[in-house]
C-alpha cells in the first residue's frame, strides 16, 4: 500500500511541476509581446511634423461707458459702473470718505521735577566723633562735576558754603538701624540755607514740561507754568493743567475760521497727541425690499 501512495505523490507532483512551467513559459511570451514597441510610421510614407501658424496680438480697443438716460454708466461691452451708499443701495455716485482728521499738533515728549543745583553724593568719615573732619562729596548739576568740601569750607567757585553736617541713627519700622546723613549748605546765590540729605534728591520747586511735535521735529517747547500761552505751525495753545503723579498735562487749541477749539488730555505714555478717528459708517440691511441689494439691482433693469 505505501509503495501505491508514493507512486500516487509522485504523479501528482510531476503534474503540478508540468503546470507551473506551462504558466510561466505562457506568461514571458505574453510580456515579450506586449513590450515590443510598435512603428507608427507606415513604411511608405514617414511622419513630417506641418508648422503651428503664427499668430498676431491685437490690442483691444474697449470704448468708455456711456452715460444712460437711467443715469447709470454702462454699455454692451462694459461693466457697469455701481457703487454702495451708506445706506446699502446701489448708486452711480462714490462715496466720498470723510477727510482725515486734523491732527492735534503737539504732544507730550517729558514731565520732570527740577533738581537743585547741588546734591550729596556721598561722605567719607575720618572720625566717628568729629563730623569736621568728614570729607563730603556733592555733585554740580549744572556743569556735572563732583565737589569736595568738608564743614566749614567755602566752595565760591560753585557758589555755597558747607555750615554744618550731621549723622543721625534713626529705628526703622523693622526695628533696625539707619543712618540719617545730612549736610547743611549756604547757597550764596539765593541767599539761603539748605539740608541735603545723603541717598536722596533734592529738587527745586516747580515743573518743567516739554512739548514737541510730529508734524514738525524742529518744534519743542519748554514751559514750567499755568496757564502758559505758545504758537507752533499747528495753532495757538495754552498749557492749562500740569499733572505730575499722573504723567499727563492739558493743553488747549485755540479755534480758527475753519475748527473749533479742542482740548486734549497729553499723557507721557504716549509719543504722539491721541487724534479722534471718525468710523466709516456701517452698512445695515432693512428686511424690506427698500434695503435689499437684490431689489436695488434689479431696479437696473
Amino acid at each position: 500500500m505505501n509503495k501505491i501512495y508514493d507512486k500516487l505523490l509522485l504523479v501528482i507532483a510531476l503534474l503540478i511541476l508540468a503546470g507551473g512551467v506551462f504558466l510561466y513559459l505562457n506568461a514571458s511570451d505574453n510580456a515579450e509581446a506586449v513590450a515590443a514597441p510598435a512603428n507608427p510610421e507606415p513604411a511608405q510614407n514617414p511622419y513630417e511634423p506641418e508648422p503651428l501658424p503664427e499668430s498676431n496680438e491685437a490690442d483691444g480697443n474697449w470704448p468708455m461707458a456711456n452715460e444712460q438716460s437711467s443715469g447709470w454708466l454702462y454699455d454692451v461691452f462694459t461693466p457697469p459702473q455701481i457703487f454702495i451708499d451708506a445706506d446699502g443701495q446701489f448708486s452711480i455716485v462714490p462715496i466720498t470718505p470723510p477727510p482725515p482728521p486734523v491732527p492735534f499738533g503737539v504732544y507730550l515728549a517729558e514731565i520732570r521735577r527740577n533738581l537743585y543745583r547741588l546734591q550729596l553724593e556721598g561722605y567719607i568719615e575720618e572720625s566717628a566723633t568729629d563730623a569736621s573732619k568728614t570729607l563730603l562729596l556733592f555733585v554740580d548739576e549744572e556743569d556735572q562735576r563732583q565737589v569736595r568740601a568738608r564743614p566749614g569750607d567755602v566752595v565760591s567757585e560753585h557758589g555755597f558754603e558747607v555750615r554744618g553736617f550731621t549723622v543721625e541713627r534713626v529705628q526703622t519700622e523693622d526695628g533696625g538701624i539707619q543712618k540719617v546723613a545730612t549736610a547743611t549748605i549756604y547757597d550764596q546765590r539765593r541767599d539761603e540755607l539748605l539740608d541735603l540729605n545723603h541717598g536722596e534728591q533734592r529738587y527745586d520747586p516747580g515743573i518743567t514740561v516739554i512739548l514737541r511735535s510730529e508734524q514738525d521735529p524742529s518744534v519743542e517747547i519748554e514751559l514750567t507754568d499755568t496757564p502758559s500761552d505758545f504758537q507752533t505751525p499747528s495753532g495757538s495753545y495754552t498749557l492749562e493743567e500740569i499733572n505730575l503723579e499722573d504723567s499727563f498735562v492739558t493743553v488747549k487749541k485755540h479755534a480758527t475760521e475753519d475748527r473749533e477749539s479742542e482740548t486734549k488730555k497729553l499723557f507721557l505714555t504716549s509719543t504722539e497727541p491721541e487724534d479722534t478717528v471718525q468710523p466709516t459708517p456701517e452698512i445695515e440691511n432693512s428686511e424690506d425690499d427698500n434695503g435689499d441689494p437684490t431689489s436695488a439691482f434689479d431696479s437696473l433693469f
